[in-house]
């Protein structure tokens, strides 16, 4: 259509420049000029297209479901990663020797008591207190190694880039995703085959603080949005949050986005654009980290479970969200196991390869605190999050399976159409 229009304009300010009457081609000139100047706009920014109709219809449409997916509990999935936040600092809150540490720096931002207590519940309950006062009591949490519940990644570069490759490909990659550059992804991920899906299709988005997340999930390759670092989203209705972009300080340079902007901006999206699937990729806790900042490392963890709480405020107030979302939490790696490499990860860095994760939604049984479990691997979330949406994860290599654990027996509605169709299916075959 804009290759039409700008053919028919260039042809009339050829022909027809000093026309004196209004001739009834002149109308079709003026049209196709209105035509062309919509198409040029709707090219530049898609997004705009929303505001030329009125917005009812816009979020009627938007968040429409295709197909009948009414016996299915769980219609929408949030997933959100917490970079390199530690196991240990999870499910014990903070420790002692490392708060030691930073105290006798003198230079904590906050008061030295908010993380300090005898008990390792009472520590990781100040530490992040959402995960520890709702997601225990309605999901389930796994990783405590004190406990006998162990999750572990198999790739052996134990970074970023290959983390997220295990995570949303199901299987790692050693071969080919080795370091964190920002090379596209050779691999398949599980998102890209959900947006494939007509169910799904156009409803799965990322916002990640870190700006290699558009390599990791091949984001030429389409089946999602991904938005990322300093890059603003191309709708009214982010300007305030663009604005905010272009002035935010940048401690780690235009790599990093604040996981503040990065939640800001995903709330902002399931407000306006009712994605089905969600994924938020949260980074300070890893910058803090590798800095040996420990006390802002805590903080930011700390932060990003305030994050969590507020997204999950807005999923409970929603009708659309409500009781239908499933969020899931995990990281991309470990860290040091002591008090000299708790800072570091690497293939070569004894912990870096112990992670954790946490599920809440209507398929996963209320159990909290998961003890004496089976291993489970870090290779096994890509299809865990397929079944999630009832569908069964097909990547370019074999796939982990899912974790079975996380699902309540299917419900009476589910097992009746089973039912009824082993009897159709007896039906047929006697007659």
């Amino acid at each position: 259509m804009l290759l039409f229009s700008s053919t028919v304009c260039l042809f009339a300010q050829n022909k027809m420049t000093h026309s004196p009457h209004p001739l009834p081609i002149s109308q079709w000139v003026s049209f196709a000029a209105k035509l062309n100047r919509f198409c040029q706009s709707y090219s530049t920014a898609p997004f705009e297209l929303k505001n030329r109709i009125p917005d009812s219809l816009y979020q009627h449409l938007r968040s429409s479901e295709w197909i009948n997916d009414s016996g299915h509990p769980t219609k929408y999935l949030i997933i959100i990663t917490l970079d390199g936040l530690r196991w240990q600092e999870v499910f014990m809150g903070a420790d002692s020797i490392l708060w030691d540490q930073a105290l006798q720096k003198g230079r904590l931002p906050i008061q030295t008591e908010d993380f300090q207590d005898v008990s390792p519940e009472k520590r990781r309950e100040k530490l992040m207190p959402f995960l520890w006062s709702h997601i225990a009591q309605h999901g389930q949490i796994y990783g405590n190694r004190n406990k006998a519940s162990t999750v572990s990644v198999t790739n052996k570069m134990r970074i970023s880039y290959p983390g997220y490759n295990e995570i949303f490909a199901g299987y790692p990659d050693d071969q080919h995703i080795k370091l964190n550059f920002k090379i596209p992804n050779p691999n398949s991920n599980v998102l890209r085959f959900i947006g494939q899906n007509r169910s799904f299709r156009g409803r799965v988005a990322s916002f990640a603080s870190w700006d290699v997340f558009p390599s990791i999930f091949n984001a030429k390759m389409g089946g999602l949005y991904v938005n990322a670092a300093f890059q603003p989203v191309q709708n009214n209705h982010f300007s305030h949050l663009n604005r905010q972009l272009e002035s935010v300080s940048k401690p780690w340079g235009k790599h990093l986005r604040p996981d503040s902007l990065t939640t800001a901006y995903a709330l902002q999206y399931l407000r306006h654009h009712a994605p089905r699937v969600l994924h938020i990729g949260l980074g300070e806790t890893d910058e803090y980290a590798h800095e040996k900042k420990y006390a802002e490392y805590l903080l930011a963890a700390q932060a990003n479970d305030r994050m969590i709480g507020r997204i999950w405020q807005f999923v409970q107030s929603s009708p659309r969200y409500r009781n239908k979302t499933t969020l899931f939490i995990t990281t991309d790696h470990g860290r040091g196991n002591s008090p000299a490499t708790w800072h570091k990860h690497h293939g070569w860095v004894d912990g870096a390869e112990e992670i954790w994760f946490a599920v809440m939604g209507p398929q996963t049984a209320p159990l909290g605190e998961v003890e004496n479990s089976v291993p489970y691997y870090q290779c096994q979330f890509a299809q865990t999050f397929a079944a999630f949406l009832g569908l069964e994860y097909q990547g370019n290599k074999a796939v982990a399976e899912k974790i079975s654990e996380l699902f309540i027996k299917e419900s009476p509605l589910l097992e009746q159409q089973k039912n009824n169709k082993n009897i159709d299916n007896q039906l047929f075959t006697k007659k």
